[in-house]
């Protein structure tokens, strides 16, 4: 025999001489052997050779001394890297590390004869370890009776080496029908697994080994489930039945052919390995220069707040709130027959009631002041209230129920249209989460004025136009190419993408915050021309060589440090100006570094600290939506109906008066009416052009 494969099989002869069994009848059975216990560099190696890279991480995390490390802080971060190592939280979701947790307690609390036999399979969750354990029970009988082998295969087992070596190799076959690699280098011959099964089979027909690993190749034979096995139970039959039983194990030891060593696998990462180097950025993306002919277009119209509001909320879109009103009325059986002329006058008292309060909706007719005659003059308030609580915008018959939205998609999708239609053409945009106050609403959302409501997503200029924008929901309906890898807030930012592409193939440059940011995300974009900047986690960096933060506080204000991807040419900064922040970008360098104040911890301000040009781009393009905030904040449409999606419809009239407003700025830079001024010109102009003078 092979000096090189005695080894490791007279090694592991000792560790299963010690394995629980019957006692023998004579007195040479089997010797037990008092064995150390492994070291845990034989175990790292051991595991290492059976091709358990996740185990092995796992067991450095759980065997980890504090005595390697030279201090406590020391001790806490390699513990980090460990665990990281173990649960790879880039890769995994929050419920499949939830699970990794679950299955490796799961292993712990199992019987001790069973725990070796399950460990011995390459288990992703609780649920192949439960099946691994149904089918050995309904496989094997009862396990608590007799050990893994039976008594006459340990003593042949022992007598002989390449005998035990084939019996180890068979019970590696893992629940999805692939052999784990065990510690050796030589193959096991197809002939000889055969012969020994055989030899098994021959001498104990009934025992739990012989039914144990026959069972194994009915699994590598077809799917693991119990369905699948019926479907296949034919053609293992077939296959069993091709094994030629024999008890001669023996014939063909001498017509063996000389084995070869066995190929090592290599491992095969999901994602290719960045390659990071301390340089500048080079982006290749052309320069800005298109030129906003629309814009243009509405300077030298010269149009009046009224005529900008509607370029929104135009006759097309009232033709439809009229249009699905008087459906959904008739199908209530309730005589409504709603003009434009009066679906505007509506609208009049909404938008009143953006800057003009009240406590109770009726008091809008029955105070008298100047604003309010005009509420009393235009419309009656049973007329209103009919109209107002029978306002709909979708047909009740063609709803897609998947939507949550579904009974305003018809609305979004033509404000969103209209939106784009007439956007500024700008270089740089903003892409963030707003919030539609509505206190019914169970999502909420921290650092922002309105708290509890709805979640909007939402792509707005760096001044706050809103361009584009999509309710929450866990399943959202805007679904364009979406890529598991990029999560929920990758593919809408991917989604703004396309949608701001509609309107030229231009190099626009986004900006977000770390909700959004991934590697992934700007690498994807600047495959679409799309440049991008935004803070980044400390988990989405993917191992990027920065300095640690911790050893960054000890720097001076104004430092930083920065890693290009050579491949992808994307960079990572990591900066200490108010607070430490790392951003990446797929467009944006450390070139030109500009001078800026700051200040310290105690509100003394430091003379002129360095600022990346990265930072600088960031810090001027992510307000966007905050202004936007900022500005529908002061007059919100306060009136609500008991329908629970009536606050998103006055949120897409705030985001109308809003862009409106931003577009009045924009044509008449010298001239310009302030929110309030130009919210009352909108609202009376509705309120006295559309009253009902007959009445």
């Amino acid at each position: 025999m092979d000096p090189k494969l005695s080894e490791p099989l007279a090694s592991n002869l000792n560790m299963d001489e010690a394995l629980p069994g019957p006692a023998p009848e004579n007195g040479d059975g089997l010797v037990k052997v008092k064995e150390e216990d492994p070291t845990w560099e034989q175990v790292c190696s051991s595991l290492e050779s059976s091709s358990h890279p996740q185990e092995i991480c796992r067991l450095r995390f759980r065997q980890f001394c504090f005595q390697e490390a030279p201090g406590p802080r020391e001790a806490l971060a390699q513990l980090r890297e460990l665990c990281h190592q173990w649960l790879r939280p880039e890769m995994h979701t929050k419920e499949q590390i939830m699970e990794l947790l679950v299955l490796e307690q799961f292993l712990t609390i199992l019987p001790k004869d069973l725990q070796p036999f399950v460990k011995t399979y390459p288990l992703e969750s609780g649920e192949e370890a439960v099946t691994v354990l149904e089918n050995l029970e309904t496989g094997s009988g009862d396990t608590g009776q007799q050990g893994l082998f039976p008594k006459d295969q340990l003593i042949s087992m022992k007598k002989n080496p390449e005998t035990r070596l084939q019996c180890l190799c068979l019970t590696q076959s893992g629940p999805r029908g692939c052999a784990l690699q065990i510690p050796c280098s030589t193959p096991i011959p197809t002939e000889r697994t055969v012969a020994h099964l055989n030899t098994v089979k021959g001498h104990h027909p009934g025992d739990l080994w012989a039914r144990m690993h026959i069972s194994s190749l009915e699994y590598a034979a077809g799917d693991i489930t119990r369905k699948a096995r019926k479907k296949d139970k034919a053609r293992v039959s077939e296959l069993l039945q091709g094994l030629a039983f024999s008890g001669d194990s023996d014939v063909e030891k001498d017509n063996e052919p000389e084995t070869q060593p066995a190929l090592k696998k290599l491992k095969v990462s999901r994602f290719p390995e960045n390659s990071w180097t301390k340089r500048d950025i080079k982006p290749n993306f052309p320069s800005w220069s298109a030129l906003d002919s629309g814009l243009l277009n509405l300077k030298s119209e010269k149009l009046n707040p009224v005529e900008l509001f509607e370029l929104f909320f135009d006759d097309e879109t009232f033709n439809l709130i009229v249009k699905e009103t008087n459906n959904y009325a008739s199908q209530k059986n309730v005589s409504l027959e709603v003009t434009v002329q009066e679906m505007r006058c509506v609208f009049g008292v909404l938008l009143l009631s953006g800057f003009m309060r009240r406590p109770r909706r009726g008091m809008y007719w029955e105070i008298s002041d100047t604003d309010q005659n005009l509420v009393r003059d235009a419309i009656r308030r049973d007329r209103f209230e009919l109209i107002f609580s029978n306002l709909h915008f979708a047909d009740n018959g063609h709803l897609d129920q998947k939507d949550k939205f579904t009974k305003l998609r018809p609305l979004i999708k033509q404000m969103n249209k209209n939106f784009l239609l007439y956007a500024p053409l700008e270089e740089n945009y903003c892409f963030d989460k707003s919030m539609c106050e509505c206190f019914d609403s169970d999502q909420f959302l921290n650092g922002k004025p309105i708290r509890i409501g709805y979640k909007i997503w939402c792509g707005t200029t760096t001044q706050g136009y809103l361009v584009w924008f999509e309710p929450y929901q866990e399943e959202s309906a805007v679904k364009v190419d979406e890529d598991p890898d990029l999560g929920l807030g990758g593919n809408l930012v991917m989604n703004f993408a396309d949608v701001l592409l509609e309107r030229g193939q231009y190099p626009y440059h986004l900006c977000f915050d770390s909700f959004f940011t991934s590697v992934k995300l700007l690498s994807a974009l600047k495959k679409k021309g799309v440049r991008a900047t935004g803070t980044i986690l400390e988990n989405r960096t993917e191992k990027c060589p920065l300095m640690n933060v911790e050893h960054m506080k000890k720097m001076e204000r104004g430092y930083f440090d920065f890693q290009v991807e050579e491949n992808k040419e994307i960079i990572l900064c990591r900066w200490y100006g108010d607070d430490i922040i790392s951003l990446c970008s797929n467009a944006v360098g450390i070139e030109p570094v500009s001078e800026i104040s700051c200040c310290a911890a105690d509100d003394e301000e430091i003379p002129q600290i360095s600022q990346p040009s990265i930072v600088k781009v960031y810090d001027e393009c992510k307000e966007g939506v905050a202004k936007m905030d900022q500005i529908i904040s002061k007059y919100r449409v306060r009136i609500r109906s008991k329908k629970w999606y009536s606050v998103l419809v006055s949120y897409m009239i705030d985001a109308a008066m809003n862009n409106a407003w931003h577009l009045h700025r924009a044509c008449n830079p010298g001239a310009s009416l302030d929110p309030l001024d130009f919210w009352r010109f909108v609202a009376h102009f509705y309120l006295e052009h559309n009253a009902d003078l007959s009445e």
